[in-house]
C-alpha cells in the first residue's frame, strides 16, 4: 500500500503545473482584518482624505468583496487538488444462512472483504489546467470588483463631502442675509413709528425677515442631511457628531485648465477596474472554449488497490486466510469517446457565443466611459461659465442693492422695489456659491479619471 500511494504521489506532483509566480489577491487578505471592528478612537475633525481611508477600511461592501476574494482563492486551491489521486477504504461484513443444509457445509457462512483503493487521472484533456487558470483568473476579477467598490466609493465621498461644503457656505450666506434684513426691518420699524413709512411698507419688510429666518432653518437642515448622507457612507451611527474640516478653493482653481477629454479618456480606460476585468473574462471564456473541447480528446487515469477478505466455512483460521487472499493490483483506464450524442458540439457552440460577449460588454464600458466622460465636461463648461457670469452679476447685483438701500432709506423707493433688490442679491450669491462647488465636482472628478488620485487640497 504504502508503494502505491507514492507512486501514485510521485506521478500527480510531476503534473501539477508549475507555481503562478505573482502573488494572489488574497494573500493581502485575512478574516481577522474583515471582521475587525471599527477603532475606538475617530479624528476630531474629519479630513477629506481621513474619510476616504476610514470608509475604504470600514466600508460593509469593500470588507464583503475582500470575503469574495477569500472565497474565489479556495476555489483556485480547489482546482490545483483537482491534480492530487483519491484514497479510499472501503469493507463489507456479510451474514449469510442456508435453512437447507448441505453435507460438510454449515447452516451460516460469515464473510468479509477489505479493500484500499487509489486512483488518479493522469491525462484529461488539459481540463485541470484550464479550470487552475480559469479560477485564478476569476479571483482577480473578485479583487478587481473590490477596486470598482472603492472607485464607487471615492466618488461619493467626494460628492458627500463638497455637498457639506457648499450646505455650510450656504448657511453662512442666509446668515448673512438674515442678519442685514433684521437691521433693515429695525430701521423699518422706527420710520413706521416716526411716521416716515407706512405700517403696511413695514409689514412688507417685517415678512421678508421672517422669510430669511426660516430660509436659515432650511439652511442649517440641508447641512445637518449633508453630513448625515456622509456619515451613512463612514458608517459612523446616527448619533455621532461629526465634524468635517473646511476647505477652501480660490477662483484659480475653480477655473483650473482641465486635460483634454480624449486623453482622459483614454487614461482611465487603462485603469478603470471594471475594463481591466472585462479583459480577464476573454481568457476565461477561452479556457471554456478549451475546456468544451476537451470532450472529444481521451482520458487516461492509473487505479490501484490492495484487497483481502475472509469467508468462514474453510479449514483455515481468520489470519491465515486474510494472508493468503491478499492481492495487489494496479492497471490502466482509457477511455475513448465515439459518440456523445453531440453534447459535446453544444458544449463548444456555447463556449464560443459566450466568448463573443467579451467584445459587447467591453463595447458597452466604453460607451458609457465616454458619456460620463462627456457628461462631466459639459458640468464642468456649464458651471465654469455660470461661475464667470455669476461673479460678474453678483458685483452688479450688490451695487445695485447698496443703491436701492440708500434710496429706500431716503423715501425715494416702495417696499417692492427694495425687497426685490434684496431677494436678487441673496439669489445671485447663492447661484454663485452654486456654480462653484459644480464646477470644482465636475472638475476633481475629471482628474480623479485621469490620475487615479482623489484630493481637495
Amino acid at each position: 500500500m504504502a508503494s502505491l500511494a507514492v507512486a501514485l504521489s510521485v506521478l500527480s506532483a510531476a503534473a501539477l503545473p508549475a507555481p503562478a509566480a505573482e502573488p494572489s489577491p488574497a494573500d493581502t487578505i485575512s478574516v481577522e482584518r474583515i471582521v475587525a471592528p471599527a477603532p475606538a478612537l475617530t479624528p476630531e475633525v474629519w479630513t477629506f482624505s481621513d474619510c476616504l481611508d476610514w470608509a475604504i477600511e470600514n466600508n460593509t461592501e469593500v470588507r464583503r468583496s475582500m470575503l469574495n476574494v477569500l472565497s474565489a482563492r479556495q476555489d483556485v486551491l480547489a482546482a490545483k487538488d483537482a491534480w492530487l489521486p483519491t484514497v479510499g477504504f472501503t469493507t463489507n461484513q456479510s451474514f449469510t444462512n442456508y435453512p437447507a443444509n448441505e453435507a460438510g457445509r454449515d447452516h451460516n457462512s460469515y464473510g468479509s472483504s477489505y479493500n484500499v483503493g487509489a486512483s488518479w487521472t493522469a491525462w484529461d484533456g488539459n481540463v485541470r489546467k484550464y479550470r487552475t487558470e480559469s479560477a485564478k483568473l476569476l479571483e482577480q476579477q473578485r479583487a478587481l470588483a473590490g477596486d470598482d467598490a472603492v472607485v464607487t466609493l471615492k466618488l461619493g465621498i467626494l460628492e458627500a463631502y463638497l455637498n457639506i461644503m457648499y450646505a455650510g457656505e450656504a448657511v453662512k450666506i442666509a446668515e448673512q442675509t438674515l442678519e442685514v434684513s433684521t437691521l433693515q426691518a429695525e430701521r423699518a420699524k422706527r420710520f413706521a413709528e416716526s411716521g416716515r413709512t407706512s405700517q403696511v411698507d413695514y409689514a412688507q419688510i417685517e415678512s421678508q425677515r421672517a422669510q430669511d429666518a426660516y430660509n436659515l432653518t432650511q439652511a442649517r437642515n440641508s447641512y445637518e442631511t449633508a453630513k448625515m448622507t456622509l456619515k451613512k457612507i463612514l458608517t459612523l451611527g446616527l448619533d455621532y457628531d461629526l465634524n468635517v474640516a473646511d476647505v477652501s478653493f480660490a477662483d484659480s482653481e475653480v477655473l483650473a485648465p482641465l486635460p483634454a477629454a480624449s486623453e482622459v479618456y483614454e487614461l482611465a480606460a487603462a485603469w478603470l477596474p471594471q475594463l481591466k476585468s472585462n479583459e480577464l473574462s476573454k481568457s476565461i471564456y477561452s479556457n471554456d472554449v478549451k475546456i468544451a473541447k476537451a470532450g472529444r480528446l481521451p482520458s487516461l487515469s492509473v487505479q490501484g488497490a490492495l484487497a483481502t477478505g475472509y469467508t468462514s466455512g474453510s479449514s483455515r483460521n481468520w489470519s491465515s486466510t486474510m494472508g493468503r487472499n491478499f492481492n495487489e493490483n494496479i492497471g490502466l483506464t482509457l477511455s475513448i469517446p465515439i459518440f456523445d450524442g453531440n453534447s459535446t458540439k453544444r458544449a463548444v457552440a456555447k463556449a464560443r457565443l459566450a466568448e463573443l460577449d467579451y467584445d459587447l460588454t467591453r463595447k458597452d464600458l466604453l460607451d458609457n466611459l465616454s458619456q460620463t466622460i462627456e457628461g462631466l465636461y459639459i458640468n464642468a463648461s456649464n458651471a465654469r461659465a455660470r461661475y464667470n457670469a455669476g461673479v460678474s452679476q453678483l458685483d452688479a447685483v450688490k451695487l445695485s442693492a447698496d443703491l436701492v438701500n440708500r434710496r429706500f432709506e431716503l423715501g425715494y423707493v416702495n417696499p417692492l422695489d427694495f425687497l426685490t433688490a434684496h431677494n436678487n442679491l441673496l439669489n445671485a450669491r447663492l447661484e454663485l456659491l452654486q456654480s462653484k462647488y459644480m464646477a470644482i465636482l465636475a472638475g476633481k472628478t475629471i482628474g480623479f479619471y485621469a490620475t487615479q488620485q482623489l484630493t481637495l487640497n
